[in-house]
């Protein structure tokens, strides 16, 4: 009894917690883009001390609190979150790696956004994409009428308009994506990093410096470029709508991998923090340079010859 007890108010502390978080997500303007990212915690903390039956419980709870917090807005984020601390916590307990924490929490969000969408569209006739397009569309026609009335409306205008929109809707699966997979890694961390401080084992993400892609990598990547050379694709066309977001999606990956190898040659070099800092920003904004250096650090063994070089 006594423990059952102990559990009860426990899950009562951490329900308590999980909801003034939550309030705080919706009711307090840029604090709570900051508190989202540790809406988790609490039913991580929960699980970690006890089962998934009752945890499973907590989430409800937590469900059923949000909604008579904000109606039927809030049940649906307060789930998600709420499953989120859930399989972080589960994968914590399984001795899962970081990177699977990372990449199980973004195909989660992955899959909710998803459903959102089509839910949103079935249900409530509302389209995403043509909203954002409606906006975008309407800033590009505050921005045309600024530039006719300075009369610096360059010729083609239309055309190149047409296209850039053409690029942007094709590229909304692909950013989405990316945009995911940053705010789960934006999640994860500060979690993990307040989990270690209150004693929990967790794991970590190797170095930064070391990240090395599969040598496959570059050949798919090949492979989408030569796309176009080899096959007809118009913009409406499936097959248009994969070559767009295969490309970004990997050029994203390539350049991440060499800024990898530009840290890589900071670290060997044990160059001061300030020349690192502003050779990462020199690699971004050079961001052509560092994908190709990206693609030979994966298909050569560039590392290994900073190595040599650096222990003469």
């Amino acid at each position: 009894m006594q423990d059952h007890s102990k559990k009860i108010k426990y899950g009562a502390m951490m329900l308590a917690l999980f909801t003034i978080l939550l309030a705080g997500v919706f009711f307090i303007p840029l604090i709570g883009l900051i508190v989202m990212f540790f809406l988790p915690l609490p039913i991580i903390l929960y699980r970690l001390r006890e089962d998934r039956k009752t945890t499973s419980y907590v989430v409800l709870s937590a469900g059923l609190l949000a909604l008579l917090l904000g109606g039927p807005i809030l049940l649906p984020f307060a789930l998600v979150f709420g499953i989120l601390g859930f399989l972080i916590a589960e994968s914590l307990l399984l001795g899962k790696s970081k990177l699977y924490i990372f990449m199980s929490s973004g195909l989660v969000l992955i899959i909710v956004g998803i459903l959102t969408y089509l839910m949103l569209a079935l249900f409530f006739e509302v389209n995403i994409m043509d909203s954002l397009m409606a906006v975008l569309k309407e800033s590009e026609n505050q921005f045309k009428a600024s530039l006719n009335e300075f009369g610096a409306l360059p010729e083609g205008y239309e055309n190149v308009v047409a296209e850039a929109f053409m690029l942007y809707r094709s590229s909304i699966p692909a950013v989405f994506i990316l945009s995911v997979y940053a705010f789960a890694f934006i999640m994860v961390i500060p979690n993990l990093m307040l989990l270690r401080r209150l004693g929990h084992n967790v794991p970590k993400f190797p170095p930064f410096h070391q990240m090395k892609l599969p040598v496959i990598t570059i050949f798919i990547y090949g492979l989408f470029i030569l796309l176009p050379f080899v096959m007809k694709m118009t913009p409406d066309s499936s097959t248009y709508l994969l070559y767009i977001n295969a490309t970004i999606i990997l050029r994203v990956l390539l350049l991440l991998q060499g800024l990898s190898l530009v840290l890589y040659f900071m670290y060997r070099m044990k160059l001061p923090g300030i020349v690192t800092f502003f050779s990462i920003i020199l690699a971004l904004l050079f961001n052509p340079i560092t994908i190709l250096l990206g693609i030979l650090d994966i298909g050569v063994n560039i590392r290994a010859w900073i190595k040599k070089d650096n222990s003469k």
